[in-house]
């Protein structure tokens, strides 16, 4: 090929080549990773060598930090503050200060701890050695008020408080009065072997009454039948409600029987009261109870919550019940009325009692708005979905800007070196501080660069909504459309179950264990290898993009088959689990898919089959194919499958 010419594709190519990835740092990132890893092998020359050539690399302070880190132990408070004043603001420094200050902490260096101390972004843990530090130093009045008010919680504190909170045991602050208060946030926490602990350091006669408590929270059915609930005393009225609102968790029809009984024995104050009321009604709700209309009824009107007011809507919902529906819907507070779902249910009850006028015109409303109820108003009128994509207008000048914040380009170099966790602290550290027209235009950097997972949260933060490339981007296109096609899924529905699980983050881990683009549990990646006839090589294999689509592919598939292709019913499962959507089946006849979903017990599962279910509309329309209506997605829930 002619030089010329050459040179004319390479302009062409680099033309062609997103902001993304015009890189100036190839060779640099390249020595960054050789550097990390001749510090992790301990050859000590080569990283120092190739750390010294990478001065004015944005990532040079992660090699100095990582190196400083391994012989914590024995550095010096110089060039420890040295560092920090070097990157002083950045997330290595930070990061650097807190290990420094739990090596304090625990060789007790309390003068040099308070030096570096920094309460702002301390921990519980460094939060006790500060007060310890305190009170080693003197300074007792203010610090033993510090640790009462870390002690006083509803939970246990790491063990690194303890000497401080055996100084504050010793002192006259800690009165009975104040171990009977945390004595109760304890047991409000669930945490009764706490409120047992604490207890220790009662009377005789209190921690026999501590004993009960616990009793009555274990047992509250049986506490309810001993003597001494008979005495009509603050302490057992207090005990007393603690035990319904515990039975009521699983039995509230019990609760209400035995509400009945002893609110004719006891003075029960008027908050107390609608506390054990607001606990019979809601979960009466939940469970679908045949009564939960008239223990939501009878909730007092200062204590009907959110929830109380909003399953009181869904219970009427389910009664069909339309008078009922309509009067709840009014008893919503204004902010709570103008939301989607109620503003469909309102409509919808019109029309079910024939008002179909004033039906009509909530639902046209609602039609033009890109949702899971405004495709469900549209559904109703047949009207098209309207989608209202619109792109963010920008210079690039002002892109440019933002790419070049040092926070950026850290957190840039940092994803494209494969540091995901890294990245996502300056990502974060960074952006927090952005005004909303940057933060926007930094949603943007990042979907171009391919890290979908921080433009999608990004845009979210940034109440920028319009953007439908950014917010429902089509990565792994190949792997979910083959996956689709072997296990007779649709690819749109695949893309609405991995952005809700996991916005496209591959190495997502949930606090419960899920990994993955699916956010599959080691157990279920683990069962499904094994239906599949596939080796499973572990939990880390579902870090990788193309076996989690096809684990999680085949799982919803499996799903799909158990509730007879409903995606209704197969969201809520992938969500809640297939054997608590098999006892929240209608038990008499069928119900309107979306009336069921609306009363689905879990908050967070009722919000993601709405999502899943709107997601995958949109990315059809993404994907360019021919739009399914949402109502098509939905068939009717019968009884069993």
């Amino acid at each position: 090929m002619h030089t010329w010419l050459t040179g004319t594709v390479l302009i062409f190519m680099l033309l062609l080549t997103p902001l993304s990835l015009a890189n100036t740092y190839d060779a640099e990132r390249e020595q960054f990773l050789r550097a990390e890893a001749a510090l992790k092998a301990g050859d000590r020359k080569t990283f120092e060598q190739l750390s010294q050539q990478l001065g004015d690399y944005p990532l040079h302070g992660y090699l100095e930090y990582w190196q400083l880190r391994r012989r914590l132990g024995k550095a010096k408070a110089g060039e420890v503050q040295d560092f920090l004043d070097r990157y002083d603001g950045q997330p290595v420094a930070t990061r650097l200060r807190a290990s420094w200050l739990h090596k304090l902490g625990k060789r007790r260096d309390w003068d040099t701890y308070l030096e570096f101390y920094r309460p702002q972004t301390a921990s519980v843990t460094l939060q006790c050695y500060d007060v310890r530090a305190r009170l080693a130093k003197g300074d007792r009045k203010q610090a033993l008020k510090d640790t009462l008010a870390l002690w006083l919680v509803g939970t246990s504190r790491p063990d690194a408080c303890d000497p401080a909170f055996d100084q504050l045991y010793a002192s006259s602050l800690l009165t009975s009065a104040r171990i009977w208060e945390r004595v109760r946030l304890a047991f409000a926490n669930q945490k009764s072997s706490l409120a047992v602990y604490l207890a220790k350091r009662l009377s005789a006669k209190d921690r026999e009454w501590v004993k009960r408590w616990q009793y009555a929270h274990r047992r509250p059915t049986a506490a309810l039948a001993k003597d001494w609930a008979g005495q009509d005393t603050p302490l057992v009225r207090e005990i007393l409600v603690h035990a319904l609102r515990r039975l009521a968790r699983h039995k509230p029809g019990q609760a209400w029987k035995h509400w009945q009984q002893v609110s004719k024995t006891h003075r029960f104050s008027h908050g107390q009261t609608g506390s054990v009321l607001q606990a019979i009604a809601l979960h009466g709700a939940l469970r679908r109870d045949p009564q939960a209309a008239e223990w939501l009824q009878a909730v007092p009107a200062d204590a009907a919550d959110t929830d109380i007011r909003q399953w009181r809507v869904r219970t009427a919902l389910g009664n069909e019940d339309w008078d009922a529906v309509l009067h709840w819907i009014d008893e919503l507070t204004p902010t709570e009325r103008q939301a989607d779902n109620w503003r469909y249910w309102k409509a919808y009850a019109l029309d079910k009692k024939g008002e179909t006028g004033d039906a009509y015109t909530e639902f046209a409303r609602l039609s033009g708005e890109r949702s899971y109820y405004g495709f469900l108003a549209a559904d109703r009128l047949q009207r098209p979905y309207q989608m209202n994509d619109a792109r963010l207008e920008h210079k690039p000048s002002q892109l440019d800007t933002v790419e070049q914040i040092p926070g950026i380009v850290r957190a840039r170099e940092l994803y494209l070196a494969g540091k995901h966790m890294e990245a996502r602290r300056e990502w974060f550290h960074t952006t927090g501080s952005l005004p909303q027209s940057q933060l926007k235009l930094a949603a943007l950097l990042a979907h171009r660069w391919g890290w979908h997972d921080r433009a999608i949260l990004t845009a979210s933060r940034a109440g920028y909504w319009s953007d439908l490339t950014l917010r429902f981007p089509l990565p792994h296109r190949e792997s979910i459309f083959a996956w689709a096609s072997q296990y007779d899924l649709d690819p749109a529905l695949i893309y609405g179950v991995i952005r809700q699980e996991s916005a496209f983050m591959e190495d997502a881990r949930s606090p419960v264990g899920a990994l993955g683009l699916m956010q599959l549990m080691p157990a279920t990646g683990k069962r499904t290898a094994r239906a599949l006839k596939i080796r499973y090589r572990g939990s880390q294999a579902l870090l990788h993009s193309d076996q989690n689509i096809r684990l999680g592919s085949a799982y919803l598939n499996r799903l799909l088959q158990r509730f007879n292709g409903s995606p209704v019913l197969a969201a809520a499962a992938y969500n809640a689990g297939p054997h608590r959507v098999s006892r929240w089946l209608p038990g008499e006849h069928s119900v309107p898919a979306s009336l069921w979903a609306e009363r689905i017990p879990f908050r967070e599962t009722r919000s993601y089959v709405r999502r899943v279910l709107a997601y995958a509309t949109v990315f059809e329309w993404r994907l360019g194919r021919p739009l399914t209506r949402l109502s098509e997605r939905m068939p009717a829930i019968q009884q069993r499958y």
